[in-house]
This record gives structure tokens, C-alpha cells and sequence, in this order.
């Protein structure tokens, strides 16, 4: 019965933690870079809150559901401000085009 409930507290920590980031990471998507970084660290510290209660109490399923939730939760946020980082990184580079040299002159 512990392997079930790990298993459905991962899987739940998962989906909560994908759906929160990816929730906030859209709207902190056109606000300074420092609101991302912040909401990285806060879901740091949540996982790491649940971890250390789960490890402490002997919970396996909060234990798991943590890292669930910092995984998908990392990864959500990241998606949800749209797989980019930094404030310059939005804007597109400029792409010279390339010549291609011939092989063979005619």
C-alpha cells in the first residue's frame, strides 16, 4: 500500500506542480526576469519544505509528491514563460545570410 500511495502522491505533486508553473510562468511571462527567478526559489523552498516533513514524519507519498513538485514545477514555469531566460534573450538575433562557396567553377 506504501508503493500506491508514493506513487499517487508523486504523481499528484507532479500535476499540481506543472499546472502552478506553467500557470505563473505565463504571467509573469512579459514582467521583469527577477519576478521568474523568485517564483524558481519560492518553489524551491515549498519542495523543500515538504520534503523535510515528509522525510522527518516518515511520509513516502508527501516525500515524493515534492519532488514531483519541484521538477514539474521548475519545468512549468520554464514553459510557461515561454522556454526562455534572461531579459535580452526575447529579442531575436539577426541572421546575416550565408554565401556558400561553389566546388566547382565552371
Amino acid at each position: 500500500m506504501d508503493v500506491i500511495l508514493t506513487l499517487i502522491g508523486g504523481a499528484t505533486g507532479g500535476a499540481v506542480g506543472w499546472f502552478a508553473g506553467f500557470r505563473l510562468g505565463v504571467a509573469v511571462s512579459d514582467k521583469h526576469a527577477w519576478r521568474y527567478w523568485a517564483l524558481n526559489a519560492v518553489a524551491m523552498l515549498i519542495a523543500l519544505g515538504g520534503e523535510m516533513l515528509g522525510l522527518g514524519f516518515g511520509l513516502t507519498w508527501l516525500w515524493a509528491g515534492s519532488l514531483g513538485f519541484l521538477a514539474t514545477g521548475l519545468t512549468g514555469l520554464k514553459y510557461g514563460r515561454g522556454k526562455i531566460v534572461g531579459r535580452g534573450s526575447r529579442i531575436a538575433p539577426e541572421h546575416e545570410p550565408v554565401e556558400i562557396p561553389p566546388l566547382w567553377e565552371d
